[in-house]
């Protein structure tokens, strides 16, 4: 079994396993997707039968954020020995108009990402993406947490979900998401620009958005780490909305 749901009298659980994870780290992992609870025994309750179905299954490493807000659930966690890793925000626009003004010829075109573009994009994601929840988790080795983010984007980009960013001929980044387009919505999975063109962060973002609204897309939401304030600042210069924190907690099994 490789999902798991919980249902007491007062709370529900969810949780998978992450095989993509486990490839980069080397030992199995799992995420805690949905966690509430109306009360700490309840909580207490669904954590144990959890740890219960990741030890049945290897898992070394299990991971889950909650509400930044709810004491309660934190608490829970803490108690049954996770240990808090990293704070995220939820963040959202809806609709695409009053973009921040770039000059035509700053602004990077996107094209489909293709096999002959992994090396290159896996190579900006290793070496340009410095945070996450591995990332900055001290006890995660950093080499493996860069190589989870490379098998990342090359995942994306197999799936359909990527595309590389190009400026003069030369590809300077990339963009990934998850479009619903009967929804006019899309998840915003994994976009930056490499180190060497870093100033074209505003014009791919740009770009980005553009091509959401050519496409009828009208909502767009994403989770980012609070202590990336590089990302958070061009959010918010971009219009986004920062809607909820997340706290992540894992525990070593």
């Amino acid at each position: 079994m490789t999902e798991l749901a919980l249902q007491l009298d007062g709370g529900h659980l969810s949780a998978r396993l992450t095989p993509w994870d486990e490839r980069a780290l080397g030992f199995a992992t799992s995420e805690i997707t949905v966690f509430h609870a109306a009360d700490a025994d309840t909580a207490k309750q669904l954590l144990a039968q959890t740890q219960a179905w990741a030890g049945e299954h290897g898992v070394r490493y299990l991971f889950g954020r909650v509400d930044g807000n709810d004491h309660m659930l934190r608490g829970a966690l803490l108690e049954a020995d996770f240990r808090f890793v990293e704070t995220s925000l939820t963040i959202s626009r809806s609709g695409m108009g009053n973009l921040p003004v770039v000059p035509r010829g700053m602004l990077p075109s996107l094209r489909p990402a293709t096999a002959a573009d992994i090396t290159l994009l896996r190579q900006i994601a290793h070496d340009d993406f410095a945070h996450g929840r591995f990332l900055e988790d001290p006890a995660i080795d950093v080499a493996r947490a860069r190589q989870r983010t490379a098998n990342w984007i090359e995942d994306l980009i197999n799936d359909g979900q990527a595309y590389a960013a190009e400026s003069r001929g030369r590809v300077i980044g990339f963009h990934a998401e998850r479009a619903h387009p009967g929804e006019h919505r899309a998840e915003l999975l994994l976009t930056g620009a490499a180190a060497p063109y870093a100033m074209l962060a505003v014009p791919l973002w740009v770009t980005a958005l553009q091509s959401l609204a050519d496409r009828d897309i009208q909502h767009c939401t994403t989770l980012v780490s609070a202590t990336n304030t590089g990302i958070l600042n061009l959010y918010a210069r971009l219009g986004f909305q920062f809607n909820s924190t997340l706290t992540g907690f894992r525990k070593f099994l």
